[in-house]
This record gives C-alpha cells, structure tokens and sequence, in this order.
C-alpha cells in the first residue's frame, strides 16, 4: 500500500506538470493577472472504484486523487489517479483538458478531451490507454452528458459511445441525493463481447446506473451509494453485479 500511495502521489504530480504548463499557456494573453488561474484538488477513499458500473479493482477498495488548474474564461487541465486491479497494471492516471461556459443563470456546457492511461499496462501488447472527447450539458441539477471514442479501452474495440443523465437535489442543507445513469454503446455484439472477454446476451450495449447520498460533516466528504448495471453477472465475473459503494474525501 506504502508503494502505491508513493506512486498515486508521484502520477498525480506528473500530471500536475502538464497542468501548469497548460495553464502558463492559458495565462500568456494575461501575465499581470495571475489571480485569473484557481487551483483544486481532493483525495478520496472509496470501498470499490466502479467505472461505469463495472468494478475497477475486483470489488475491492481504492485511493483517488485529483488536482485541477483553470482558467477565468472557462479553461481548464486536470489530473486524477486511482489503483486498479486489471491486466498487467496497477494504476491508471487520466489527463483531460476542456472549457466551460456558464450560457445564463440555469444552463452550462462542458466540452473536453481526455486521455486515459495504464502505465505499466503499456508492456501488454493490446495496451489499454485510449482518448475519449466528451460533451456535459447542465440545466439547474440536471445533465446530460456524451462521451465518443474509436478505440476504447485499446482492447480491439472500435467506436464507443457512452450517453449519460443525471440529476442531483439537496434534501437539506446537509444531504445531498444524486442519481446518474448510463448507456454504454458499442459498434455491434461482437465489439462487446471482446470488451468483456466473454459471451454476452445484452445486445451491443449495456445501461449503468446508480443513486448516491452525499453530505459534508467534521470538513470531509462522505457518501453511500447503491449502484449496478444490465450486464450478466455471468459475463463479467460479477464485477458489475449490483453493490453498495461507500467512500470518504477531502477537497483542497
């Protein structure tokens, strides 16, 4: 664990690199107003690392951490790190750059592309790491968001579409409910199927979803989830079984 968390720290960091050299770019028009670029960050516990349904790190547990640099006009770099617990590696650090823009007092867009990777996955000759541009278009506590990619998750798969809404409501000034659901859209059964690395009797696609309550006590970030998919159990190992998901953070 000691090793790990070193390695998150210095992947985290790495990124950060990339971020500030993006943000030296975004600050040149501007020099004189260094106030312009904010920075953010958090780290998070959490008792299984679900991506989009489907467990990360064989149900069990992972650390997390992100820092973000952005801009008053709506830019902005990121990075965020994880352990996982597939093929041949043991981490995965995502780099995304996008812009904002608030359009008026109830809606926001959010456009960006981002680069997932799996460093020491690069020694497998398929090679996970893949780049996905997104799309999220917020009104008030709804969104909805679009992901696209030709070649996800480097396993032989093609063009991959992920379609997502959610919604999210303050049950008081303490609690917090969010609720999210996914579609996961592959080129056809086959594409599916080699994602998976086993037979699949859900078509070319797969529904994730999941219902969160979220608050903030003693300055840390606490939430309890429910979360699953329409896969068969069967055809991912019970990785995308239905699960209560718990984790902890603090924001920075």
């Amino acid at each position: 664990m000691q090793e790990f968390i070193m390695r998150l720290v210095l992947s985290v960091l790495s990124g950060s690199v990339l971020a500030v050299a993006a943000a030296a770019v975004f600050a040149l028009p501007s020099v004189a107003k260094a106030t312009e670029i904010s920075s953010s960050g958090a780290v998070l516990f959490t008792s299984d690392y679900l991506y989009r349904g489907i467990s990360q790190t064989d149900e069990g547990p992972a650390l997390q951490g992100s820092l973000t640099l952005s801009h008053d006009d709506g830019w902005y770099v990121s990075a965020w790190g994880s352990n996982i617990q597939f093929g041949d590696g043991s981490m995965e650090l995502d780099i995304s750059l996008g812009r904002s823009w608030s359009l008026n007092d109830n809606w926001a867009l959010d456009v960006g592309l981002m680069q997932y990777r799996y460093p020491e996955g690069d020694n497998d000759a398929t090679g996970f790491n893949f780049f996905e541009g997104y799309a999220k278009l917020s009104y008030q506590d709804w969104q909805l968001g679009l992901a696209v990619t030709d070649d996800y998750f480097g396993t032989g798969v093609g063009k991959f579409w992920y379609l997502t809404a959610g919604w999210q409501q303050s049950l008081s000034e303490q609690l917090q409910l969010n609720w999210h659901i996914g579609y996961n859209k592959f080129a056809d059964a086959a594409e599916f199927q080699t994602f998976l690395g086993s037979d699949v009797r859900d078509g070319s696609g797969y529904t994730d979803w999941s219902l969160t309550l979220a608050t903030q006590q003693l300055g840390v970030d606490w939430s309890l989830g429910y979360a699953g998919t329409s896969i068969n159990s069967a055809a991912c190992n019970a990785l995308c079984d239905n699960r209560w998901v718990f984790s902890l953070g603090k924001s920075f």
